[in-house]
């Protein structure tokens, strides 16, 4: 459980090892601090309902817009919109525009270090769906050194490591992925890393086939439309991914994904 230290919060653990945040001295207090607790809670879900959690968030912060505990709201909602901005294709680009934006107002409360280096990591994140991947780098190793957890330590190093392979930075992506690996074995972000690591172009996915017939066919399509496409076969799952590639740069395989997209809605770059 995210520990919350300040004036108001504090982390207890509970049986089963789930976590609660309550008032400090307290067995209760106003419901929009017990909703933030709340929205902690949800934060650490297996599926996040980030819709609560902005909600949540939005309370204390309506009849708290400076209190203690405004930073972790901001926090929360800024996390919030960072996950819209991920779901939901309406608007993406002002979702991370808006998370952000909450992110420094975070900032600007003076959060405990613990916190801090999460906001930072939060304004990373952004920075990276936006495609800013230097600046991304930057406010990433910034909150790196803060972080209390190792699971958020992990997936910060992985986050760093796609920087530089966005970018081209193909060795500096490697030693990222091998430094997850190496101090975070057996976790997801270290599979993950694992297939990422030792790419040195990027791939346009159109599909994914159980059947080498379609695969071919999908294949020669795209061929004939003048994309070096190849079929992969992934014996471990039993199918096919048909790809175009490989393609130097991130920039030019969204532009080649863009151009697919009318005929293999289920394009992915990868990696």
């Amino acid at each position: 459980m995210l520990k919350v230290q300040n004036g108001f919060w504090r982390a207890v653990c509970i049986a089963g090892g789930a976590g609660a945040l309550i008032l400090a001295g307290c067995s209760s207090g106003p419901s929009t601090r017990e909703q933030l607790g709340t929205a902690y809670k949800e934060l650490e879900s297996p599926n996040p309902n980030y819709v609560e959690i902005a909600s949540d968030a939005d309370a204390y912060l309506k009849e708290n817009p400076t209190g203690p505990a405004a930073a972790d709201a901001l926090y929360l909602r800024g996390r919030a919109l960072e996950e819209k901005g991920q779901r939901d294709a309406a608007s993406p680009q002002k979702d991370f525009a808006d998370a952000y934006d909450v992110y420094n107002q975070a900032l600007s409360q003076k959060p405990r270090p613990g916190l801090e280096g999460l906001i930072h990591v939060g304004m990373g994140n952004v920075l990276y769906f936006q495609d800013r991947y230097s600046a991304a780098i930057n406010e990433l190793a910034t909150g790196l050194d803060k972080l209390e957890r190792d699971s958020d330590k992990a997936w910060t190093l992985y986050r760093v490591a796609l920087c530089y392979q966005r970018m081209g930075s193909w060795d500096d992506a490697d030693k990222g992925f091998a430094t997850v690996q190496q101090q975070y074995p057996n976790t997801p972000q270290a599979e993950r890393a694992r297939e990422h690591q030792g790419a040195r172009g990027f791939y346009v996915q159109v599909g994914t086939y159980a059947s080498p017939a379609m695969a071919d066919a999908a294949t020669m399509d795209l061929k004939k439309l003048g994309y070096p496409a190849q079929r992969f076969q992934d014996n471990a799952r039993n199918v096919q991914y048909v790809r175009v590639g490989p393609i130097n740069s991130y920039e030019s395989a969204v532009a080649t994904r863009q151009k697919v997209w009318g005929r293999y809605r289920d394009s992915v770059i990868v990696p």
